[in-house]
């Protein structure tokens, strides 16, 4: 990352990313709760791999449930998508 004067995590950033992806995507279409999952998922991800004296391993130990649990809900939710976008197409041809 480029510096700014002061120091940016990257788990900053992708908290802002999320913030923002959940602000404007729709959750009830598959595509949008794909999005928010994935985001939800790399921020618990990131979280999880701070230096150990930063991280207790209790956390460490939920943020990568809550991860692997954000991961599941994508890969459903893209699967999900996926045929809504190929049911669209086949109506579309």
């Amino acid at each position: 990352m480029a510096e700014t004067g002061h120091s940016v995590r990257a788990e900053d950033v992708l908290a802002d990313v999320l913030a923002e992806v959940r602000e404007r995507v729709d959750r009830r279409e598959a595509l949008g709760e794909a999005q928010v999952a994935v985001l939800e998922a790399a921020v618990n991800i990131v979280r999880a791999g701070r230096p150990g004296g930063e991280v207790m391993p209790v956390e460490r130990s939920e943020l990568v449930r809550e991860a692997l649990g954000a991961v599941r809900a994508a890969t459903v939710a893209t699967g999900v998508a996926l045929t809504y976008a190929h049911r669209t197409a086949r109506v579309l041809t």
